[in-house]
């Protein structure tokens, strides 16, 4: 059984670093390291079992949904790289999981067959998701430039809405 010792959610947020307790062992661990393996744990989990299959009117929504909250986290971590609030590594690492996720998107439904009616849309949010990556990808090179995560944002702001616009 894995235990948590000395410290409570918010010195978790303010980056305080965690004693993990397993059968007698103690480790400390950074908080955007675990930070970043549960919204990772968390992404992996949302992920499973997408990408197969005709893509239908419900599929084409969960996947935009699921673009347009890409794009959103990514704008989420533009913007406190903008103010110097997160560590290099911490955005190296998620951004490069965020940009793949992305790819994964696009790729996927540019070659998946299409309900009639559809495949347009499909399509334009292949290309979407490929925006998405490209621009997390800029994150996860640039992990420290304020300037580059600055212009970031609003671009990911647009991506999200466009991703929404998209699930209705």
């Amino acid at each position: 059984m894995l235990t948590y010792r000395f410290g409570r959610i918010h010195n978790v947020i303010e980056g305080e670093p965690l004693t993990l307790v397993h059968d007698g062992q103690s480790t400390r661990v950074s908080s955007a390291k675990l930070i970043a393996r549960v919204a990772l744990a968390l992404l992996v989990f949302a992920l499973a079992g997408c990408n197969g299959g005709t893509v239908d009117k419900h599929a084409l929504k969960r996947d935009a949904e699921r673009v347009g909250s890409l794009a959103t986290e990514g704008e989420l971590v533009a913007n406190d790289v903008s103010k110097g609030a997160s560590t290099k590594y911490f955005v190296r690492v998620h951004a490069q999981e965020l940009s793949g996720a992305a790819a994964d998107f696009e790729e996927s439904l540019a070659k998946r067959p299409t309900s009639s009616g559809i495949t347009s849309d499909v399509r334009k949010l292949s290309k979407l998701a490929g925006k998405v990556s490209r621009e997390l990808q800029q994150l996860h090179l640039h992990p420290t430039d304020r300037e580059v995560a600055k212009s970031l944002k609003q671009p990911l702001l647009d991506d999200a809405a466009a991703a929404d616009k998209l699930a209705k």
